[in-house]
């Protein structure tokens, strides 16, 4: 995504940088614009693009970026890039596959990414893929993943909070369903709560809007058909740790929304 960088440090601009940056670099760059300084108790993945901003001669070791597309886990070997300087290995195959099954293409001489040359160059090939099976050994195994964060409801730092299809658990293809299983890790503080609901489609049949916040389950009659949100007005929350799944039970199914607005009001 193109961004536009402007500031006093960038005195001496360069008109092109032959260097692929990636959007981890945002931090060190940032840092060093804002002279703040980095975290020094941590692997920082991303490098200061400043001096070459500045024109400066940097001695830029080739280093590679890794892609990835999913809406939950990653899965081996599906959706998948790895760029190292020139070259860019491309995998969108299962996960018992030979190098052979990948595609490598030649950046400098095919920007558009049209020609394969995997079976010609086998050896950059492979040396590509075991540096991706690398840096996906050292994501599947991130802190992140095993011990996702929670989101805090309630707090004065953000109110209110909306939750989204993107970061639900739940049934995979939660995202494109709406009869599915989904709920949300949360940390609650005690208080009321204006609760929003919102729906991709129109509500056919009356039913019950249902709320499940831990061992608690509340739920509002809903007997007018055709909305696409519902509000549960001053609902009591408890303060807890744990799953919060809404709902719409009607005589034909159960509809997980598409967004909930959680709203302190007291």
């Amino acid at each position: 995504v193109p961004l536009f960088i402007k500031h006093p440090l960038i005195n001496n601009p360069v008109d092109e940088v032959q260097i692929t940056a990636a959007h981890i670099d945002m931090l060190p760059t940032l840092a060093a614009l804002s002279r703040s300084g980095i975290p020094s108790d941590r692997k920082i993945d991303g490098q200061n693009l400043l001096p070459l901003m500045q024109g400066q001669a940097v001695a830029w070791e080739d280093r590679s970026l890794f892609f990835n597309w999913t809406r939950k886990y990653p899965e081996k070997y599906r959706n998948v890039a790895l760029q190292k300087g020139q070259y860019k290995l491309v995998g969108n195959t299962g996960y018992d596959s030979e190098v052979t099954d990948f595609e490598l293409f030649d950046l400098t001489r095919d920007p558009y990414e049209l020609n394969n040359i995997v079976q010609d160059n086998l050896k950059i090939a492979q040396g590509l893929k075991t540096s991706l099976d690398n840096l996906f050994e050292e994501l599947i195994n991130s802190p992140n993943l095993l011990d996702p964060p929670v989101t805090a409801i309630g707090t004065e730092h953000e109110n209110p909070v909306v939750l989204n299809r993107n970061d639900a658990s739940g049934q995979r293809g939660i995202w494109a369903q709406e009869s599915v299983y989904g709920y949300w890790e949360v940390a609650i503080e005690e208080g009321l709560y204006d609760i929003g609901f919102k729906f991709i489609k129109p509500l056919t049949d009356t039913g019950r809007m249902i709320l499940e916040t831990g061992t608690l389950v509340q739920q509002m009659e809903v007997k007018q058909i055709g909305l696409d949100m519902i509000v549960m007005k001053k609902v009591r929350l408890p303060a807890m740790e744990g799953i919060l799944r809404p709902f719409y039970q009607s005589k034909s199914a159960e509809i997980f929304p598409f967004w909930v607005e959680v709203r302190r009001v007291e």
